[in-house]
């Protein structure tokens, strides 16, 4: 038998194997239970990894705070050279609520970008304690407030 005949062999079964485990993955059934479903939901830890990474070269904005417990109003500058940056906020505790306006007018593909509402809790994320704005090269107006006349802290990261 020639060494051409061996590989096509080899090919082939390794193909029936991957079909085999596919099939078997597809048909098998699925418990019911809450803990199979939080565990499915969950995220593997290396995509936390991978995120810390590619999340180091987005750009980032410098405000004159780190922390925040109260009423907090920053001016953006523009940047000319970013287009876009991301400013995220970690909520350590309380409510809060950051609003980003861009004053001057906007394309139409960006319009939904020229003022963010930022919720903390955050209902529509993965992580509720963490919410992002993206601040558009013209920069714009950036307010943070404690919902419910209550205490609040919030950190950027």
């Amino acid at each position: 038998m020639s060494s051409t005949k061996v590989v096509i062999i080899v090919l082939v079964l390794i193909g029936l194997l991957f079909v085999i485990f596919v099939a078997r993955g597809t048909l098998r059934s699925d418990s019911n239970s809450d803990a199979d479903a939080v565990a499915k939901k969950e995220k593997p830890g290396w995509t936390k990894t991978i995120k810390g990474l590619f999340s180091s070269l987005q750009p980032k904005i410098a405000l004159k705070q780190k922390e925040f417990s109260g009423h907090f109003e920053d001016t953006l500058k523009p940047d000319e050279k970013q287009p876009f940056r991301t400013v995220t906020f970690h909520l350590l505790s309380g409510r809060a609520s950051i609003v980003y306006v861009d004053p001057k007018p906007v394309a139409d593909k960006f319009k939904k970008l020229q003022s963010q509402t930022c919720p903390l809790p955050n209902p529509k994320g993965d992580d509720s304690s963490r919410c992002s704005i993206v601040v558009l090269k013209d920069g714009g107006t950036l307010t943070f407030d404690c919902e419910l006349n209550s205490a609040c802290r919030a950190e950027v990261e």
